[in-house]
C-alpha cells in the first residue's frame, strides 16, 4: 500500500493506556516518517501511530491545491469533522498535509488536505453559475444564482459577465458551480461557433453563429467577425465550439454567385489555402473561389487524419479533373506524385501518363510509400547486382536552384507555353512541350488538346 499525505485511511489508534486499540477508526493521513504516520482522526484526535496500524486506504489523495482555488471541503465543528462540505477559498497550502481555507462565512480554518472533496481552479472562459450583487445600494448577495462567463480571476474575487451583459466583481465563494471549463486554444484566424450580442442591452444570444477570430484574447474577451460581416467583442466563454479545418480538408461551404453574393445553398469543396479572413476553395464542379471562412459550414473529411504526409515519388489513389469542365471525377485512379505545389495542390502523373495539378484533398489514400527510400533502394540493388541493362534508373531530382521545375522531366525550368483555345498553361520546359505536341498528347494540366506551343519570352531553348 503506497500512502501519501491527504489519503483517507482506516487505522488503529492509541487507547487511553497508550496501547493499540482493538477497533479501527477513520482518519486522514497528515505526514509520516520511516516507521510512523501522523493521522488526524475524524473525532478530532491527532496521533502518531505505527504504519503497521493502518489497516486500509479508503480514498487516495489526488487533488492539486494552490492558493486561490475554490474548494468544497469538510470543516471542524466542535471537535470532529462535519458530515457535509462547505465552499471556501484556499488561502495557503501548509506543510504536514494541512491546508488553510477561508469559508464563505468568512471563517478561516486549518484542516487536513484530505478533507477537501472537490477543487475548482477558475480561469477566463469558464462558464459558471454564481450569485450576483443586487442593486439595492448595498451590493448585497442575491437570493438566486445566474449564469455568467469568467473574464478575470484574482486571489479573492472573480470578474464575471452575466448572460444579460451585466459585469460584476464577486467573491469566488459566490460561484456555486462551474458548468463548462474552458478547454479551447483560440488564435487569430480561427473559425468557431460563437454566441453574439442581441437586443439593445447586448445580452448573449441563445443560438450561435459562425465567426472568425480577428482580435487577440484580452481580459477574457476576443474580437469576432461573423458571416454577415458584423464584428463584435464577446467574452471568451461565448465560444461554443472551435471549427478545425486546414488545407486539404473536404468541406461544405457557401459560394459566390454570379453577382458575387453569398449563395443560398452550400456545395462540397476542397480547401487550398487560408488567410486571416478567407479560404481559397476548389469546388467539385471545377470552380475555384476565395470565400469568407465563415461561409465554411462543416468539415466532411480531415486530410491530415487520413492521408500520411506526401513526398515526390509516392504512389497514390486520387480523383482527377474531368476533361472540359475540370470538375472532380467520381472514380479514382492511381498516380505518382511528381511535385508538391503551393496553395494545397499537388502534381500527379496518372497511369495513362497524363499529368494534372489537383487539390491534395482529392487524394484518397496512399498506395505505396516510395519517397525517401529510392536512393537507398537503388544503392541496395546496385550492391546486389540487381540493376541490369533493362532496369529503369530512378528519375533524376531537380536541384533547389532549378525550382520551379518542368512537371514532365522535373529538371529544366518551365519555359514552354502550351496554348489551347483562349487559355494556356506554363508547366513544362519548351522541349517537353514540343514532345507532347508531336506525340498528339493533351495538356498535362487540364487535358485540353494542344493547339500550339511557344517559348516564354526571355528564356533560352532547352
Amino acid at each position: 500500500m503506497c500512502l501519501r499525505a491527504g489519503d483517507r485511511v482506516r487505522a488503529h489508534f492509541q487507547n487511553r493506556y497508550g496501547e493499540k486499540s482493538a477497533a479501527t477508526d477513520i482518519g486522514t493521513l497528515l505526514q509520516f516518517t520511516t516507521g510512523e504516520a501522523e493521522v488526524h482522526f475524524d473525532d478530532g484526535a491527532v496521533q502518531c501511530v505505527s504504519k503497521t496500524w493502518i489497516a486500509e486506504r479508503l480514498v487516495p489523495w489526488d487533488h492539486d491545491l494552490a492558493p486561490g482555488d475554490l474548494a468544497h471541503a469538510h470543516y471542524a465543528s466542535g471537535k470532529g469533522r462535519t458530515a457535509g462540505t462547505d465552499l471556501g477559498i484556499v488561502a495557503a497550502v501548509l506543510e504536514g498535509g494541512r491546508v488553510r481555507i477561508r469559508f464563505q462565512d468568512d471563517i478561516t480554518q486549518t484542516i487536513p488536505m484530505g478533507w477537501v472533496e472537490q477543487v475548482i481552479r477558475l480561469q477566463p472562459g469558464d462558464r459558471v453559475m454564481s450569485f450576483f450583487k443586487v442593486n439595492d445600494g448595498r451590493a448585497a448577495k442575491s437570493l438566486k444564482t445566474d449564469v455568467g462567463s469568467v473574464l478575470q480571476v484574482s486571489m479573492e474575487e472573480v470578474h464575471l459577465v452575466f448572460d444579460d451583459n451585466v459585469e460584476q466583481n464577486v467573491s469566488k465563494t459566490w460561484v456555486v458551480q462551474r458548468m463548462r471549463a474552458w478547454d479551447l486554444s483560440i488564435e487569430i484566424g480561427d473559425v468557431a461557433d460563437v454566441h453574439f450580442e442581441v437586443g439593445e442591452d447586448g445580452r448573449r444570444s441563445t443560438s450561435t453563429d459562425i465567426g472568425i477570430v480577428v482580435g487577440a484574447v484580452s481580459e477574457g474577451r476576443l474580437a469576432v467577425q461573423f458571416q454577415d460581416g458584423v464584428r463584435q467583442t464577446v467574452p471568451l466563454g461565448w465560444v461554443a465550439r472551435q471549427r478545425d479545418w486546414a488545407a486539404g480538408d473536404r468541406v461544405q461551404s457557401y459560394f459566390k454567385t454570379g453577382g458575387g453574393e453569398k449563395s443560398n445553398d452550400t456545395d462540397v469543396a476542397t480547401v487550398l489555402t487560408t488567410s486571416l479572413l478567407e479560404a481559397e476553395l476548389y469546388f467539385d464542379d471545377g470552380i475555384q473561389q476565395c470565400v469568407s471562412k465563415a461561409w465554411v459550414t462543416e468539415r466532411i473529411r480531415s486530410w491530415s487524419a487520413e492521408v500520411p504526409e506526401l513526398a515526390v515519388g509516392d504512389v497514390v489513389v486520387a480523383h482527377f479533373k474531368r476533361p472540359g469542365n475540370h470538375c472532380r471525377s467520381v472514380q479514382t485512379d492511381r498516380g505518382i506524385v511528381l511535385s508538391m505545389l503551393p496553395k494545397g495542390q499537388v502534381s500527379i502523373m496518372f497511369q495513362d501518363d497524363v499529368t494534372q495539378v489537383i487539390p491534395k484533398g482529392w487524394i484518397e489514400s496512399m498506395a505505396t510509400r516510395w519517397s525517401g527510400q529510392r536512393e537507398q533502394l537503388v544503392q541496395d540493388e546496385a550492391d546486389s547486382g540487381a540493376i541490369g541493362a533493362g532496369a529503369r534508373p530512378p528519375r533524376p531530382q531537380a536541384s533547389p536552384s532549378t525550382s520551379p521545375e518542368c512537371v514532365i522531366c522535373m529538371d529544366a525550368k518551365p519555359n514552354g507555353v502550351i496554348v489551347h483555345g483562349e487559355t494556356c498553361h506554363q508547366s513544362t520546359c519548351f522541349a517537353c512541350a514540343k514532345k507532347l505536341q508531336r506525340a498528339g498528347d493533351a495538356c498535362p494540366i487540364c487535358r485540353e488538346p494542344i493547339e500550339t506551343v511557344c517559348k516564354h519570352h526571355g528564356e533560352r531553348a532547352a
